[in-house]
């Protein structure tokens, strides 16, 4: 498990900077469409070459999902999700390399019909087999279009979204490869593109969604999991920590740089955890060293079959 220290984290500050910089500077509004056709909109923060990442390449850019919780927007990450002194977290991330998308899950922002924001206990199965197999279409057309590289894809879920962004993990760990060759390693793969996956003040269950049991087949797999959630939230903090044991029970955390529970002296939650520089920094440097540092090359991802 990754220990923290005052020292690492002035540095990461340091690294990361402390310009400020509009809101939606770089990012574009999208309306995707779910094979239901609800409506689903996001704001997309393409890859851009800057002088903060160097040398990096489009086909290489990793991506990140940001998803709001029940009570929270995308636009709360495109807009508060920073220290004051700092830029907003997918800009942050837009200016270091990634790929950033930040979305309204059905029936959360703007992702409404008639104005109907009740949301039911199938809706987050919607949202996590809907919803996000629309997001991941978006991400595979950018993809084929060598604007990113989808085999390197994080997911970073706030409350509610926590929740759906880990069964969609799930999910998408659990696709098989396209059977286009005769040996299994050398098939195209339809999934196992979520590499990191980090749950801000988790909730335990939505609808019918339970996180223990979606992150059980998961143990197995090559998953980076970081946890993050306010030790002066005690309700939340006993909960965040009952997740991260479903995950990687304390036989399994030691010492393991791709697992980590981070629970900063602050009462903050979901989103709102962002405007601190603990929890803001140290999600940065998680991605930076599960994600961004993986060799994995861009490849066509149609089936063989199709090219």
């Amino acid at each position: 498990m990754i220990r923290v220290t005052f020292a690492a984290v002035l540095g990461l500050l340091l690294l990361i900077g402390t310009t400020s910089v509009s809101a939606q500077e770089g990012g574009r509004h999208e309306v995707l469409r779910a094979s239901d056709g609800f409506p689903i909109h996001i704001t997309y923060y393409p890859f851009q070459e800057s002088k903060e990442s160097p040398g990096a390449v489009a086909s290489n850019a990793p991506v990140v999902i940001l998803l709001p919780g029940d009570r929270e927007t995308r636009l709360l990450w495109d807009k508060s999700s920073a220290p004051r002194d700092q830029e907003p977290f997918p800009i942050l991330l837009q200016k270091r390399g990634y790929a950033v998308l930040t979305v309204d899950l059905r029936k959360h922002g703007e992702s409404v019909v008639n104005a109907d924001v009740r949301i039911q206990a199938n809706d987050y199965s919607a949202m996590a087999l809907l919803d996000m197999v629309a997001v991941k279409e978006f991400i595979f057309a950018e993809h084929q279009a060598q604007r990113l590289n989808m085999a390197k894809t994080a997911i970073v879920g706030s409350e509610t979204g926590a929740v759906v962004g880990a069964a969609f993990t799930e999910y998408d760990w659990s696709r098989p490869p396209y059977d286009d060759a005769p040996l299994p390693i050398e098939r195209t793969p339809r999934g196992r593109d979520v590499k990191t996956l980090i749950l801000v003040s988790p909730e335990s269950s939505a609808g019918r969604l339970k996180v223990s049991s979606v992150l059980r087949p998961l143990r197995n797999v090559n998953l980076a999991f970081q946890v993050i959630v306010g030790a002066d939230d005690k309700a939340d903090k006993r909960q965040a920590t009952s997740i991260f044991d479903a995950f990687a029970p304390p036989s399994k955390e030691a010492e393991n740089p791709r697992v980590a529970l981070f629970k900063p002296e602050i009462k903050d939650r979901g989103i709102a955890m962002f405007r601190q520089k603990l929890p803001y920094a140290y999600a940065f440097k998680f991605l930076e060293d599960t994600l961004k540092s993986l060799d994995i090359p861009w490849q066509d991802r149609r089936s063989r079959l199709e090219r």
